[in-house]
């Protein structure tokens, strides 16, 4: 044989130390791959749980905003239908008053019938007066006023009303 020809030959102890050492190598090489999943798995339920909180606040802001809009077009409606004190006489519907999928307030009575909040404040005030301020103007209504009938008596009235001679 020529030294070409020949081949190397292992013995058992020197093939089970390569075989050893390249597991070895695998096993680093995989075992950085797990710590790498850990650390992204740890970093995932990190973000999840900032994006569940962002959430909660999400929805809280959304809330607040639909309540403030309920009032508010709760007391405009009042204040077109010349409420006494509408901040106050808000608090009649508030309970019962929603945001639809529109955008639009609704109230919804107990029988669960819904109608636009400005519908309902329409016909509640027409029905409860209590509620709602006087607008006559003075001096629009009929008869004639304590002046008109003093102007009508004479002076000799006048003076025998008031004990005068």
């Amino acid at each position: 044989m020529t030294e070409k020809n020949k081949e190397k030959l292992f013995t058992q102890a020197e093939v089970d130390n390569i075989v050893k050492e390249r597991l070895e190598r695998e096993r680093k090489r995989y075992n950085s791959d797990n710590d790498m999943v850990e650390t992204l798995q740890k970093e995932l339920v990190t973000v999840r749980a900032e994006l569940q909180g962002l959430k909660a606040d999400n929805e809280a802001k959304a809330t607040a905003l639909k309540a403030e809009q309920v009032n508010k077009t709760i007391i405009q409606e009042l204040e077109k239908a010349n409420g006494i004190n509408p901040t106050e006489l808000a608090r009649l519907f508030i309970n019962n008053t929603s945001v639809d999928d529109k955008g639009s307030v609704i109230y919804t009575d107990d029988s669960g019938n819904s109608v636009p909040i400005g519908e309902h404040i329409k016909e509640w005030a027409s029905k409860s007066t209590w509620a709602i301020k006087d607008n006559q103007k003075a001096g629009s209504g009929f008869g004639s006023g304590l002046s008109c009938s003093f102007q009508s008596m004479g002076n000799d009235e006048l003076r025998n009303a008031f004990g005068l001679k």
